[in-house]
């Protein structure tokens, strides 16, 4: 049985907290008496983790001769804790609550389950692992930060909800589905992976996206003057995609391989080699 250590927001310090520093494989290797010590930068401040959280300890600290991964639980989770699994790499992390700003952020492996909403920076410049928002999601998940040339480069971002501006603005790889509507310029410069929306998208979608995937499971109210028709012969293509997300949430699991979506092939004012596919329209049959 793997190492569960469980942490219950008992107080509300008053400010933000960056909670990276909780991340599973870390606290798994540290007694709760040493865990209850450390301290959380919080901005100009500090806290220690005995002031904020009830902490508990389930499992067996011995190394699983199985293999199973070490897991933390944040319960009632509040807004005011950022970055949560932040750099993570290995293990389950579970959030039971709401979730604050840049949750896995560069995170590389793992797994982030966030049951309620999380905030802006959601999945910034994510490298690797599964990240699973529950609810909705704020700006720039997938994204940049401010300054910086790439966004998500690996792993799987799954936002149950919608998702606000600049969903996975600069990503180079790596999945992202949304199950709701998201919000402007979506798939804004695009280099490279695959995104897709269930629901609406906002103004300027695809904006300068030069290589990538961009999936529509409804029809849009405009296409961007810089797409033009796409053709065909990308069977293969589509059918591999398919397979691929056939674990993946609704509609996105649904689709069939057999009929093709609309593709259109752009941005032709950048590079010109991206796609979006509108799987809701009137497409063709192989």
């Amino acid at each position: 049985m793997s190492v569960v250590t469980t942490l219950r927001v008992k107080t509300a310090p008053g400010f933000r907290v960056d909670a990276s520093a909780l991340l599973p494989a870390p606290l798994a290797a540290r007694a709760v008496a040493e865990i209850e010590r450390m301290v959380l930068p919080a901005g100009n401040d500090r806290c220690v983790i005995a002031d904020l959280f009830d902490v508990a300890r389930s499992g067996d600290p011995a190394p699983d001769a199985q293999g199973a991964e070490p897991a933390l639980v944040i319960e009632d989770a509040v807004p005011w804790l950022d970055r949560l699994g932040a750099h993570m790499t290995q293990g389950h992390l579970i959030v039971r609550g709401t979730a604050g700003d840049q949750s896995g952020f560069q995170m590389a492996g793992g797994v982030l389950r966030i049951d309620g909403d999380a905030g802006h920076f959601t999945a910034c410049e994510m490298r690797g692992g599964r990240l699973t928002v529950a609810g909705h999601c704020g700006d720039f998940a997938a994204g940049a930060l401010a300054g910086d040339m790439e966004g998500m480069t690996g792993g799987t971002l799954t936002i149950h909800g919608n998702a606000g501006a600049r969903l996975a603005d600069r990503m180079r790889r790596g999945l992202v589905l949304v199950g709701g509507d998201a919000g402007d310029f979506a798939a804004s410069r695009l280099v490279a992976g695959t995104v897709g929306i269930a629901g609406r998208v906002g103004a300027h979608y695809a904006y300068g996206m030069r290589r990538g995937t961009l999936l529509l499971a409804q029809r849009p109210t405009y296409l961007p003057p810089t797409f033009a028709d796409g053709g065909r012969g990308f069977d293969v293509f589509w059918s591999l995609l398919v397979r691929s997300l056939a674990g993946e949430i609704a509609p996105f699991s649904q689709w069939r391989a057999a009929a093709l979506p609309h593709r259109y092939a752009g941005d032709a004012a950048v590079d010109g080699r991206g796609e979006i596919l509108v799987v809701g329209e009137p497409g063709r049959q192989r």
